[in-house]
């Protein structure tokens, strides 16, 4: 008798699930997101066939991306701080005995933006520091200064900096090793190929940005003159201060060079002014081809910021471009709707990308 009622129950319990999910389920979305909605607008056939086709649209493309994004697990952070650093930080060496007659100790300081906390409270909690918040600049600066933990991040990123600040950082390892006996090594300039760790990561984290440019074409309904043309494209820029100081051997034009050559680029820097007159190096990339060589990177080495969302959002019209399927109103509609939730205008963020914290070294 048991058997047989865990038998007619588990068949009642199958049926019933399948009600649930294949016709309750699909009854509901279907009746308030395709009918009830498209008809008090009055288009109950247009809305019913456009949500289905951009449903499977942006599924079939979600997918993609997600099987092609994976992250190994003997990867170091180490590479991925000192880009970050070397593109947002700084370093202060202060020798002197403050008013109560204590030593005031050095401290590294990165800076971010506010919507990055998550991130940082996962840094502040593998390696220590407090945190400083400038509302009025929206951001937020991580302090690393107490003797143990100020150690443990310079010897976690020392080896891979690869830009003037390695001037400074060295530095504060001479003050250390002088001040307390330490034996802490001192390393020149890292010019391993930039495809070989994440320091390149850390630094577009920093410094880098993922543009979409969607512009709808505009014909003169009186003359039929074209007077926009349509264009879609996705654009990766890095830009990074000309000088770090007014010595020929802080220039930053040696590691954007570098990082040219990484995407194939061999035209010379480009400069732009802004923020009070000063220069900056800049590249900007939109070659598909060229891009490719990013995104297999990044791939490897991911983005740990906000910045993440938008690569991510970024790589959907890229593959939408790629595949042609940017052609079709479906697919302008899709990278319109996916430009107007980028960067800036991005409310909803996604930190399932933290996880790799857990698995590097």
């Amino acid at each position: 008798m048991m058997g047989n009622y865990h038998v007619r129950f588990g068949e009642q319990l199958q049926c019933a699930l399948t009600l649930l999910f294949f016709m309750v389920m699909p009854a509901l979305v279907g009746g308030f997101g395709n009918y009830l909605l498209p008809v008090q607008v009055g288009a109950p056939d247009c809305f019913f066939n456009l949500n289905k086709q951009m449903i499977s649209f942006y599924s079939t493309i979600t997918s993609n991306i997600d099987s092609k994004v994976k992250y190994t697990s003997s990867h170091s952070i180490a590479p991925y701080l000192a880009g970050l650093f070397e593109g947002d930080g700084h370093i202060v060496l202060s020798k002197e005995i403050n008013s109560k007659g204590k030593i005031s100790y050095p401290y590294i300081a990165i800076s971010f933006v506010n919507k990055d906390l998550p991130l940082i409270n996962k840094l502040v909690e593998m390696f220590g520091g407090r945190l400083r918040f400038k509302n009025q600049e929206n951001a937020i600066v991580w302090i690393v200064n107490t003797h143990k933990e100020l150690i443990k991040l310079i010897s976690k990123m020392n080896g891979y900096l690869r830009t003037p600040k390695i001037i400074k950082f060295n530095d504060l390892i001479v003050w250390l090793n002088d001040r307390y006996h330490y034996n802490i090594p001192i390393h020149s300039v890292d010019t391993s190929p930039l495809k070989n760790n994440g320091w390149l990561a850390g630094f577009i984290d920093a410094d880098g940005a993922f543009k979409v440019r969607y512009t709808e074409k505009r014909i003169d309904d009186k003359t039929n003159k074209v007077l926009t043309k349509g264009r879609i494209e996705v654009r990766f820029a890095l830009e990074q201060r000309k000088m770090l100081g007014l010595n020929n051997n802080e220039s930053y034009k040696p590691i954007m060079l570098n990082i040219q050559s990484f995407f194939d680029i061999t035209t010379d820097l480009r400069e732009s002014k802004h923020n009070e007159g000063q220069t900056y190096w800049i590249i900007e990339v939109t070659s598909l081809n060229k891009l490719n060589h990013l995104i297999q990177y990044l791939n490897n080495y991911p983005l740990l910021t906000a910045k993440r969302n938008d690569f991510e959002d970024w790589l959907k019209v890229y593959q939408l471009i790629e595949e042609k399927k940017h052609l079709s109103e479906d697919g302008k509609i899709l990278i319109k709707n996916i430009k107007l939730n980028m960067n800036k205008k991005r409310e909803v963020f996604n930190w399932n990308h933290l996880v790799y914290l857990n698995k590097v070294q």
